[in-house]
């Protein structure tokens, strides 16, 4: 008895996020969904591109699965993070298009209203099935873009200032007053050889060398315990003895620094007094272009080895583990970059193509050469990384948007993927009635919405009792079927008032007559449903 209570007491307990609604429901929550959006927006004639934003939607909801995902989490985060440009890209694409459709007069004014509206009962659609769209899941996946989107705009911000430089003939830092333009504090000490700067420079050199070998496992590499001989090993300490006192070059490198700054003139006399074999030696070595080149390369592999142990000694000690997800994004970010370098003919044929299609004839004319001529100066390549960073950007604020929305509680914690396709549905269904759409298609998606709505509610209460996978159609097909009655009575009602209205009633009043028993519509049978 004890032990049967004590389960009985841990199925009670369990979160009420682990109660998902059956599979049944789900699935025909999400072709509700579906099928009302393409209905309002093939009323409104811009179906294409409402269909894209959608998929952008979906895309966006497929993110947050897969950067939440429990099992081999790492992998699912790089996966969500490359494919974040690209769902972020589509619904960018998809509402553009909407609006340019809007301003060429090819669809009523609003339109993109409605666009929103579609973006997010695609996301609400695509988030059902798995239930991925709690407050957990929407943070990590937000951070996740936020980070990538960062880096994404850095690269191309990097690639676009660096097209700019090469068109106009400028040089690296050409604004920046370089060291051969700054004019010497000294003008007398340049007569005389730098040797202050090269010690400086060869002695660093060698210091990060020193620093890279005793990085390295070199000494235990030679360390042949197998035999005597341990002349390699010999010669490797006699190395590092001679490097350990590379500070002595750093200290009389930066002594004759000073004094040159320093003493001015006398430093220059100093160097007269000594023989001119001396000077003329010391000279040529000091301003050797070579020896030069060898040391700033030096210290620049060594100081990357150093840092470089350092950071997997660390990782190491921490726990690779718990890096890895910010080693996932930043290998996503490279993938997607990777995809629009090799990609970028792929991906801007078809923005232009979309482009032609979309626009008026000369208008389409005049945006291409446009285009074109953008492509002629910024080079495909960087034009196409700058769509994938625009396409990471707008994944990135969607998904704040939507933690946002998590933070202030609009969202609701239970059944959160009915819970927006149902709001965006509600949404497309109210625009698209204000601006024209045939009232059957607007008010049918309207009731739709209450519909997903209850799917979503009552399906978790019937998955907290039967299970998510137990045979419950006869009872979800009641359900659904006395929603859709209480939803069709009521949207009768707002029907026939809108029928009855007189023909000088302005089109706005009549919209305005639909859009207020649309609301009614979902307020009556929530009210009704909820009991």
């Amino acid at each position: 008895m004890a032990a049967e209570t004590s389960d009985e007491e841990a199925v009670s307990t369990l979160s009420a996020t682990n109660w998902r609604p059956p599979r049944a429901g789900s699935a025909l929550a999400v072709a509700i969904v579906a099928v009302g959006c393409w209905l309002l927006a093939d009323a409104l004639g811009v179906l294409d591109s409402l269909s894209i934003a959608e998929g952008g939607g979906a895309g966006v909801a497929a993110v947050v699965w897969l950067v939440g995902r429990e099992r081999f989490s790492t992998l699912g985060t790089l996966l969500g993070v490359a494919v974040a440009p690209l769902a972020g890209g589509l619904l960018f694409v998809g509402v553009g298009y909407a609006l340019i459709a809007q301003l060429a007069g090819f669809a009523p004014q609003g339109t993109v209203f409605v666009g929103l509206s579609v973006v997010l009962a695609g996301f609400g659609a695509a988030s059902i099935p798995s239930d991925s769209a709690d407050r957990e899941r929407v943070s990590a996946a937000t951070k996740s873009a936020l980070l990538s989107a960062v880096g994404l705009l850095a690269v191309s911000g990097a690639l676009v200032g660096n097209a700019v430089r090469t068109q106009k003939g400028m040089e690296p830092l050409a604004d920046l007053p370089l060291p051969e333009t700054i004019p010497e504090l000294i003008p007398e000490a340049t007569l005389v050889p730098p040797l202050g700067s090269f010690l400086l420079l060869v002695s660093l050199a060698l210091l990060a060398l020193g620093a890279a070998l005793e990085a390295l496992p070199v000494a235990e590499l030679l360390d042949d315990r197998s035999s005597d001989d341990d002349a390699a090993l010999e010669w490797y300490e006699r190395l590092q003895s001679a490097l350990d006192r590379s500070p002595i070059g750093v200290v009389i490198g930066i002594v004759l620094l000073a004094a040159r700054v320093l003493l001015g003139p006398t430093y220059v006399d100093l160097w007269a007094s000594l023989p001119p074999f001396v000077v003329g030696l010391l000279d040529g070595l000091a301003r050797s272009t070579l020896l030069r080149w060898l040391a700033i390369r030096l210290l620049v592999v060594g100081t990357a080895v150093v840092v470089l142990v350092y950071l997997i000694r660390r990782l190491h000690r921490a726990g690779i583990g718990q890096h890895l997800g910010k080693i996932a994004v930043v290998a996503g970010t490279a993938l997607a970059l990777t995809a629009g370098w090799m990609g970028h003919d792929l991906l801007l044929n078809t923005l232009t193509g979309r482009l032609e299609a979309a626009l008026p004839g000369q208008v389409a004319e005049i945006v291409l050469q446009q285009v074109d001529s953008v492509i002629q100066y910024y080079t495909g390549e960087v034009v196409a990384l700058g769509l994938v960073a625009l396409g990471g950007a707008t994944a990135a604020i969607s998904l704040g948007v939507l933690r946002l929305g998590t933070i202030l509680r609009v969202v609701p914690a239970r059944h959160s993927g009915h819970g927006l396709a149902s709001a965006g549905l509600l949404a497309a269904g109210g625009f698209a009635a204000a601006l024209g759409a045939p009232l059957p298609e607007s008010l049918g998606a309207l009731v739709g919405a209450v519909v997903v709505w209850d799917l979503g509610r009552f399906g978790v209460n019937l998955g907290q009792d039967v299970g998510r996978r137990a045979s419950s159609l006869p009872v979800q097909f009641v359900r659904v079927l006395t929603a859709a009655l209480i939803g069709a009575v009521t949207a009768a009602f707002g029907l026939a008032a809108v029928s009855t209205t007189p023909v000088s009633i302005a089109t706005e009043s009549a919209a305005a007559v639909a859009l207020f028993a649309a609301v009614g519509v979902a307020f009556l049978a929530s009210l009704v449903l909820a009991r």
